[in-house]
């Protein structure tokens, strides 16, 4: 059952960011909710159990969507795959407890917005939520050692059409001639492109050649 908006949430101004909390356990749902609502520049639009609540949640019109993931984690991956594929037009977060391989991978292949922990700073909250709502990826620090330690390939993992991307961009082509080799938008590139970046720990086009020049040099 959701919390409909707080009175503050009713008289969001432009620079504040609307969050809709998702988690099946209610009293950490409600803290972290109310967490955020005293932060600065945030305002929470709602609190809901799960998928079922969808249409509520873009009635909420959130700019970030954060996602709860408890003692069972399916259950929380497959409400954020939901929203994700829901077409809301928000960001897409996890909220987890522990830092594992396939939660990672959950999180790059569905390209969300990002992945924090619940051991995460109560001061660095805010600084995380507000990076994924600018449209920037938030991953914890040490999640390439994790996939790592199962002998994961970042460039090898990346899907076809990233890969293509991925060798344009290193070739020195802008966003609009990637475009129209591909026959996508420059808009559909950057999307792409940006869950390269994530994928490969990377924050520019200059680190994402260099990584694949690196592994083309190994082969």
């Amino acid at each position: 059952m959701s919390v409909g908006p707080s009175s503050r949430a009713a008289t969001v101004g432009e620079t504040e960011i609307r969050v809709a909390v998702i988690d099946s356990r209610g009293l950490i749902a409600d803290a972290l909710a109310a967490l955020i609502q005293s932060m600065k520049g945030f305002a929470v639009v709602g609190v809901f159990e799960g998928a079922q609540e969808l249409p509520a949640i873009a009635a909420g019109q959130p700019g970030l969507v954060l996602v709860g993931v408890g003692g069972e984690p399916t259950a929380g991956l497959d409400v954020a795959r939901c929203v994700r594929h829901h077409a809301l037009d928000a960001e897409v977060m996890v909220l987890a407890d522990q830092l594992t391989p396939d939660l990672v991978k959950f999180v790059l292949d569905e390209r969300l917005n990002g992945l924090i922990l619940t051991d995460t700073r109560a001061s660095d909250l805010a600084a995380c939520l507000g990076r994924v709502a600018r449209g920037h990826a938030v991953l914890p620090g040490n999640w390439q050692r994790v996939l790592a330690a199962q002998g994961d390939d970042p460039v090898g993992s990346l899907s076809e059409r990233q890969l293509e991307v991925l060798r344009l961009v290193a070739e020195g082509h802008s966003y609009e001639e990637i475009g129209t080799r591909l026959f996508i938008s420059a808009n559909t590139v950057k999307f792409h492109l940006r869950s390269v970046y994530l994928r490969l720990g990377v924050r520019n086009r200059v680190a994402a050649a260099r990584v694949l020049a690196a592994r083309q040099g190994t082969r």
